[in-house]
């Protein structure tokens, strides 16, 4: 990795999940701090009361399974005593308030139950994606394009 990579690489926000054993995930993550202030300063946090945290869901479901505050500096996390056969994902955010929860990072799917069968939504491509090229917009008018 060169040296541009490797600044580049250190700038990249991310939240990784791994399933270490059954019933134990560690998370790690990389946010960088001007985003988070970015956000308290506009939801009017002031700073000494912005509050990281992280969420655990089931996969398919919004309930939260654990919600873990952690101090500035912390970077990884382990979750343990879930059920060894679900499937999770984590968000990192900041808490507004004991009932608001602002996301601003969500992890990769942890799959441990491999007997489910997940299936990928692929959005549709408007109608006109074809049509725009950097520059321009092309409409298919009499005589001018060609399909």
């Amino acid at each position: 990795m060169t040296e541009r990579q490797h600044k580049l690489y250190k700038l990249q926000d991310q939240l990784v999940a791994k399933s270490l054993s059954p019933g134990k995930l560690l998370v790690y993550w990389q946010l960088q701090e001007e985003k988070v202030r970015f956000i308290a300063d506009y939801f009017y946090i002031p700073e000494d009361k912005i509050i990281k945290s992280l969420r655990l869901y089931e996969h398919n479901s919004r309930r939260v399974l654990q919600e873990i505050i952690f101090r500035p500096g912390v970077s990884s996390w382990m979750f343990k005593g879930i059920k060894p056969h679900g499937n999770y994902y984590v968000e990192l955010g900041v808490k507004r308030s004991p009932d608001t929860f602002l996301p601003l990072l969500k992890s990769n799917l942890i799959i441990q139950d491999t007997s489910i069968h997940l299936t990928t939504v692929q959005p549709t491509k408007p109608g006109w994606v074809g049509k725009v090229s950097t520059y321009t917009y092309y409409e298919n008018l009499e005589g001018s394009i060609h399909k």
